[in-house]
């Protein structure tokens, strides 16, 4: 089923891809936090951003997606992205607080615009299939590399900006420790994203399933394979 509508297993691989970086948020953005707040001030600071979220929902509600939500998912990676490997350039707390909150904020609309997709161009009677296996595919990615991220940063990035090359080569102006060992593993998944996410812009899958959405093309019962 997924196989026959164009374009719709680069889709869910891209998903996948994403929530695959999203496990590096999952395993270090506390340590992250609380290397630079106390445990108070990191609760405070993240009962204030999550508003984005509800704020999020509640303008999607009014205003919807667009024409194209394919192009909305990758315009909203783009940017979060982007934020990811800004937001900790620096040891500052306000560019966290405005690096979690953009990231909260864009993550419904990520969220809506692939599940907006799918309902379109599967047809009713098979998206419990399509998307039990694209939710099963998409949340498997993020556990896995939240396991592994966390001994690679303690043994690999945190040594490189606390006295390795990392630190000798931008430690002047990026800082240097275990907390700028942890910031640039969030750089360089940020810089990772933008880099896929370009790629899927440039995709023919990109184009096949905006076609399809467009045009509204969805296998019917006929067609479907069993």
């Amino acid at each position: 089923m997924v196989r026959a509508i164009p374009g719709l297993f680069a889709l869910i691989l891209f998903a996948a891809f994403n929530n695959l970086l999203g496990g590096v948020f999952m395993a270090l953005m506390d340590a992250y936090g609380l290397s630079l707040m106390k445990v108070e001030q990191w609760g405070l600071l993240w009962a204030f951003v999550s508003c984005a979220f509800i704020l999020s929902g509640a303008l999607i509600a009014r205003t919807g997606l667009g024409a194209n939500p394919v192009r909305t998912l990758l315009l909203v990676n783009l940017i979060v992205w982007a934020v990811a490997a800004l937001f900790t350039v620096q040891s500052s707390v306000l560019l966290l607080t405005i690096g979690c909150f953009i990231w909260l904020f864009l993550g419904p609309y990520a969220e809506a615009a692939e599940q907006t997709t799918l309902q379109k161009v599967v047809p009713f009677e098979r998206q419990g299939r399509v998307f039990g296996f694209a939710q099963s595919v998409e949340q498997a990615a993020s556990p896995l590399t939240a396991f592994l991220i966390a001994p690679l940063t303690q043994f690999i990035f945190v040594p490189l900006m606390t006295s390795g090359a990392g630190a000798e080569l931008i430690g002047d102006w990026y800082g240097r420790g275990a907390e700028r060992g942890i910031a640039i593993v969030f750089t360089i998944t940020g810089v990772l994203g933008v880099l896929a996410t370009i790629a899927a812009f440039r995709s023919q899958s990109y184009r096949k399933i905006s076609g399809a959405y467009a045009t509204g093309t969805s296998l019917d019962e006929k067609t479907a394979p069993t």
